[in-house]
């Protein structure tokens, strides 16, 4: 479905973004916005696409016919070849303003993860925590080793214990990954769902086992 500019002009006030916030966001310049809001101008369908993602993140449903309204976020499913990535970013932007942001991830596989979004939109995620002041901690199969981040930031579990099967906690949700048949995340926006399952996750991480991997071992990012 191709958007129309006053249906993204709808979608922003809807999210109750500026127009200068949502510029920022998608490293665009703010002419470039203005003429994709005006219909006017070469504009890239690769921008409007990276537009489109955003306001999707805030909540945007986008419908046939030039109309917006705002998601039921309760439950919401991404599916296919962007399914990690979108999750990825749904992370990012919900803890990006919380003082202490934490994110849990148990069914931790790097390789897999690598290879899902890529190595470089990886780093690039990394790096966006990192400056967020985002902490991650993850549980994975002993004898793993291939880290992408701090070896503290692992414990392991024994492998007839590991989901493959990530489980995402941070802030008020949860998600759950599936890689096959296709991939799919499912997140769960519910306080409490997400309080319950952070106990666990930590009950799990006091008795799991810290790493020690050989320097020359260790995956490099």
């Amino acid at each position: 479905m191709k958007l129309t500019g006053p249906q993204i002009a709808a979608a922003i006030s809807l999210a109750g973004l500026t127009r200068e916030a949502l510029c920022k966001e998608a490293a665009i310049a703010k002419n470039t916005l203005i003429n994709i809001l005006n219909n006017t101008g070469a504009n890239r369908e690769a921008t409007i696409g990276k537009i489109r993602n955003i306001l999707e993140m805030y909540g945007i449903e986008f419908l046939p016919g030039e109309g917006v309204r705002k998601k039921d976020r309760l439950v919401e499913t991404y599916e296919g070849e962007d399914a990690n990535r979108k999750l990825l970013d749904d992370v990012y932007h919900t803890l990006r303003d919380v003082v202490g942001g934490e994110v849990l991830i148990a069914g931790v596989d790097e390789s897999r993860a690598i290879g899902d979004v890529d190595e470089t939109f990886l780093n690039a995620h990394i790096e966006r925590l990192n400056k967020a002041n985002i902490k991650e901690r993850m549980l994975i199969r002993k004898g793993d080793d291939h880290l992408t981040v701090p070896e503290d930031s692992y414990r392991c579990i024994d492998a007839q214990f590991h989901n493959p099967y990530p489980l995402y906690i941070y802030g008020p949700k949860l998600a759950l990954v599936a890689w096959a048949p296709a991939r799919r995340c499912t997140i769960i926006h519910d306080e409490a769902f997400a309080e319950s399952a952070r106990r666990l996750f930590n009950f799990v991480w006091q008795h799991a086992e810290r790493l020690n991997i050989p320097p020359d071992k260790k995956g490099n990012r």
